[in-house]
Parts: C-alpha cells; structure tokens; sequence
C-alpha cells in the first residue's frame, strides 16, 4: 500500500539520522518509526534499544511500555513480556493492548482458543476497532495463521464504515494465500474504489484476474495501471501481452513483447512470450528455434523446456519431449512432488525418496506442509519412527496447517501402536480444525473401532 510504503521511507531516513547520531534529539512518534523498521527487518535487539532510549525521554509512555512487551514477545521472552502486562493492566488507556498481547502470547505458545478469546475481547473493548484489528492481524499475519486472521478482516469488512485499505489489501492476501482468488479479485475491486491511483494494486487485482482466468478483464487491469502509470512497467507489459496471446490475439502480444525488446534486448521473459505465441498459432519450428535460443542463455529458465518438451510431443518425437520435460522437473518443485507421488504409487520407495530429496531442504520448502506431510508418507514406508520424528520436528517449526500434521501424527502413532501418543495428538487436530478428521478417518478406518479414539472424538463433538 502507497501509505505503508511512505512510512517505511520515512522510517529508512529517521534510521540513519539515529544511526549517524545517536544523541539526536527525536520526537516520540519517530522513536517509534525506528523501532518499527528494525522490527520490520527482525532485528529485535536493534529495536529494544531504540526503545529503552525512547523510555529515557518519555519515561511516562504507555505506549512504549506495550511496545517493548510487543518486541519480547516476537523475540520469544514471554517472562519479561508478562511483567511489563502486569505493570500497565490496570491502566484504562492501554487495556485493549493487554488483551492483545495476552493474546499474542497464547497464539505463540500454540494456545489457540485462548488466543482467539483474547483478541475477541480486545477488539469488544476497543474504542477504535479497526486500529485493534490492524494490530492482531499484522501479528496473525506474520505469524501464518491466516485463518484466525480472515476472521477478523472480515468482520472489519462488515462492520467498520470507512475501513482501513491495509486490512482489506490483507484480506486480498488470505484469500490469495488460500487460493480463494475470486474472493481476493473482489476485495482488490472494492480497494480500487477507495485508492484508484495506486499502479501497484491494478497489478495485483490484474495478476488474480488471472489466476481466475478472466483475461479481459486483466488487460483492462494492466491498461489502468499503464494509465496512472507506465513507469517500472515492463512486468506489466509482460502480463498484458500474456492475457492477449491466450485470448488469441497473438499479432498483439508479439507487438508488446517486442516493445520491451527495443529497450532490452536480453530481455528473455519477453523471448518466451513470443515463443508461446509461435505455439499458440501452432508455427512449431519457430517456437522451437526461440526456445533453444533461450536456454542457451539461460540454462535455468524451466518454462522454456517445458515449451520445447510441448512441442516434441506434438511432433511425436516423445524420448525427446521426455528428456525436456525431466530437465524442467529439475527445478521444478511441484513437478517433483507429484514424480514422487507417482512414484510411490507405483511402490517405487527408494526411487521416490530420493526424488523429493532433491528439494526438501531447499527454503522454499521449509513451511511447506504438504511436501512434508508426502516426505513422511514415503519414510514412514520403512521406517515409521522417522516420520513421526519428521513431522514432531515440523510441528515446533510451522504454523499453519498444524491440523493436518497432527492428525498424520495421530495415524502415524496409532500404526506404530503407540494410542497414548495418537490421543494427544489427536485432541490437538481437533482443537485446531474438527472438520479436518476426516482424512485420518480415510487413513486408518480400524481406528473408528478404537474404544479410546472413539471416546475422544465423540467427547470434543459433545462439548462441543
């Protein structure tokens, strides 16, 4: 957002006065700023210090009290965190921010329930609600739980009149992140009307049309964005000639990517962009030609083998087309992902091991729960006490998703005979997401004719 933007400038310059000169004279709310941008940037000890600074010139703010406890909270000292709460719980002015940050503290320490109680209460006894709802989902957001935080994007969607364009561009993001993308085209539409000279949101709201495959409407997106602003706007061209080659309009597309050519000749996405055109109008030897081209200049560019492995098929030439599309899975995650489903379908165990250890470590994958939750499925195939500890160790690690890393925890420990473990585990699935059981149900059936499962499931739904 053009705000947020704004702040974080303002935040770079106030940062290298204070850096250059420590003993310069600053206002409590550019003390603030500073904290902020070296938070922004996780460096907690930098921001901490810039606090206790602060506290020497306005030792009477409450608000530099919240902030410090905010810090030690995202630096994991809940200790010191719950006594600067206990020093300021009293005081009217910040009682908001103490439900906030208990909340923080209980979403941190996996106590989900509580959290969401906590924040509930903070925004019932907010005089500003959607200031309370800024402040929870920049910390729900950070912390991936976007499911508590669309809660409470959308109840500040309905209930605040003229809400926040940051809480809306966020809920833009949840749903994005949830691939709900008609849901975030529809929020970025209603954005456009409150901020209709932002070029960077005409972007995003063309991007999702095209993840929705409305590509009209994307180009009209991209030609707003022209409109307010044609500068940085190759990435712009470059999807507007994108949406045109798929609707047919080829002859256009190619106009636009040579456009970008005559400025930068090496510009290889818009080398691409012709090809894919050649393809599309079915001229093959073209295609074919300008995508070898492209990976004699860039050996990585995947799509281009995925373009030549395309062609190859349609020519039949398929140990070809075969030898191309394994060079594209190379650095492909989501390709290598299903090779080893596949594979492992096919009870190919080694074959899909190894596979996927290509990239599991890679830091793409390193909160991505469904690559996990399929590493352990492999592992657990010759050694289950593996997978178990692979996922115990995802489950410190990420935080979204926990639901379905419990509930293969609960099967994995039922299948290794251990019911006291899976009943922990299952009880906490259950507290995160009941409507998620279903697939350990699917996973073990024999555990619905389990006495001590059944009785757990059946007591939460009770209570429940």
């Amino acid at each position: 957002m053009p705000e947020n933007r704004k702040y974080i400038e303002q935040s770079e310059k106030l940062v290298k006065r204070y850096e250059n000169d420590r003993q310069h004279y600053f206002k409590l709310e550019e003390f603030i700023a500073i904290a902020d941008y070296y938070a922004l940037n996780n460096n907690y000890k930098n921001a901490l210090e810039v606090n206790n600074t602060a506290e020497i010139f306005y030792p009477s703010s409450f608000e530099l009290k919240t902030i410090k406890a905010d810090l030690y909270i995202k630096n994991n000292e809940f200790e010191k965190a719950e006594k600067i709460i206990k020093d300021i719980e009293y005081n009217s002015d910040v009682i908001t921010d103490v439900y906030i940050l208990r909340g923080e503290i209980c979403l941190k320490k996996r106590q989900y329930k509580s959290a969401e109680k906590l924040f509930d209460k903070a925004i019932e006894l907010s005089d500003e609600k959607d200031f309370a709802i800024e402040l929870i989902c920049d910390f729900l957001v950070t912390m991936h739980q976007l499911q508590l935080a669309k809660k409470y994007l959308e109840l500040a969607q309905k209930t605040i009149k003229n809400i926040n364009p940051d809480l809306l561009y966020w809920l833009a993001k949840c749903y994005e992140t949830e691939a709900e993308y008609g849901k975030a085209a529809k929020t970025l539409e209603s954005m456009t009307e409150i901020t209709p000279f932002d070029e960077y949101l005409w972007d995003e709201l063309g991007d999702t049309y095209m993840l929705i495959t409305e590509y009209e409407k994307a180009i009209k997106a991209f030609d707003f964005r022209l409109a307010v602003s044609d500068k940085d706007a190759q990435d712009t061209l470059i999807n507007k000639a994108e949406c045109l080659s798929i609707i047919g309009e080829n002859d256009s597309a190619k106009k636009l990517y040579n456009k970008i050519l005559d400025s930068e000749k090496e510009n290889i996405d818009a080398m691409y962009g012709i090809a894919k055109c050649y393809e599309h109008e079915k001229l093959y030897d073209a295609a074919e030609k300008l995508y070898l081209n492209i990976i004699e200049k860039d050996k990585k560019y995947i799509e281009a083998y995925y373009g030549l492995a395309l062609i190859y098929s349609e020519k039949n030439e398929f140990k070809t087309a075969e030898k191309f599309l394994r060079k594209a899975a190379l650095g492909d995650k989501d390709i290598l992902i299903e090779m080893s489903k596949l594979l492992l379908k096919q009870d190919k165990i080694e074959e899909a091991q190894q596979t996927i250890e290509n990239f599991i470590n890679d830091y793409q994958c390193t909160s991505d729960c469904n690559t996990w939750l399929i590493y352990a499925e492999i592992i657990s195939k010759t050694d289950i006490e593996k997978a178990i500890e692979i996922l115990e160790k995802k489950y410190t690690e990420i935080f979204y998703s926990l639901a379905e890393i419990c509930y293969h925890l609960a099967y994995y420990h039922f299948k290794n005979n251990n019911i006291p473990q899976c009943l922990i585990y299952l009880e906490r699935g259950l507290e995160l997401d009941d409507k998620m059981i279903k697939p350990f149900f699917e996973l073990c059936p024999e555990a619905k004719l389990n006495e001590q499962i059944m009785n757990v499931y059946l007591s939460f739904i009770t209570r429940k």
